[in-house]
């Protein structure tokens, strides 16, 4: 007797809506510290002059955002969570000219597919807020009246829950995710002139902490103060982009037409001194 030959046969399947939904939202949302920093950008972009971050147990258990921002109207609640739907852009030939931190219109969407997802929000036109609370899919569950000033809170409660890898890796490096969203937040405090920014850790026991906050000053030396402390400012020099002289011209073998004043853009900000 011989051994019969087998054929492997190769069939594809559609993979599920639902599934691809998870699978990509995992790529746009990897960290905590990715998931706060859509939330911060959406709540600058809102025009917000406060932003608090209120984390849980380092935020594995809840992930909060509060900010006094314009809000959202009524009209675009049920788009709010639906992929690449934004406000921020209307075509393509907008992004020429784009002044918002972010316009992909996937930010909470992908965080819905990770976590549960509720937003309480009161624009600036309405007489009472409005609490929402969504699926997985972005679609709305629940929506009901609720008390507040103008603007919006994000809650994202059991970050990557949807992921048990992500979720178990997640827990395990608890502390370096922490520390990186600090990181991060960090860099919009400094940038973020005229908006008070902080954040707040509240320990599995309950022991509140704040860990980071700016006094919505209107200059980055108050901004960096506020972050690393009055002895780090000392060590920074400011400088600021001025007229080359004309032997800068000559030596580079420039133009005056070449100048700063050519280009689009004018840079300042502090360096370190160079003395250590």
């Amino acid at each position: 007797m011989t051994d019969a030959k087998i054929n492997p046969i190769c069939i594809l399947f559609a993979i599920n809506r639902g599934d691809v939904h998870r699978i990509c939202s995992g790529q746009v949302v990897l960290t905590l510290a990715t998931a706060v920093k859509e939330l911060v950008e959406n709540s600058i972009d809102a025009g917000a002059t406060s932003v608090e971050v209120k984390l849980k147990d380092h935020g594995v258990d809840s992930v909060e955002v509060v900010d006094n921002g314009s809000g959202v109207e009524s009209a675009n609640f049920q788009a709010l969570t639906l992929k690449h739907h934004t406000s921020k852009i209307r075509d393509f030939g907008d992004l020429i000219g784009v002044e918002t931190f972010g316009f992909r219109g996937e930010a909470l969407s992908s965080l819905c597919a990770l976590c549960r997802l509720s937003i309480n929000t009161r624009h600036q036109s309405s007489a009472v807020g409005t609490r929402l609370t969504f699926d997985h899919s972005g679609k709305i569950t629940d929506q009901s009246p609720v008390h507040r000033q103008p603007g919006t809170t994000v809650v994202l409660e059991q970050l990557f829950s949807t992921l048990p890898v992500r979720h178990s890796e997640f827990k395990r490096n608890l502390k370096k995710e922490f520390s990186r969203m600090l990181h991060v937040l960090s860099a919009y405090c400094l940038i973020s002139v005229g908006v008070r920014i902080s954040c707040t850790h509240v320990t599995s026991k309950g022991k509140k902490n704040v860990v980071l906050a700016t006094q919505s000053s209107s200059s980055f030396r108050d901004n960096i103060t506020s972050v690393f402390g009055f002895k780090q400012m000392q060590s920074l020099v400011e400088f600021e982009q001025v007229q080359a002289e004309d032997a800068t011209y000559e030596e580079f073998g420039l133009s005056p037409e070449d100048s700063a004043a050519s280009v689009p853009f004018k840079i300042t900000g502090f360096v370190s001194r160079p003395e250590h």
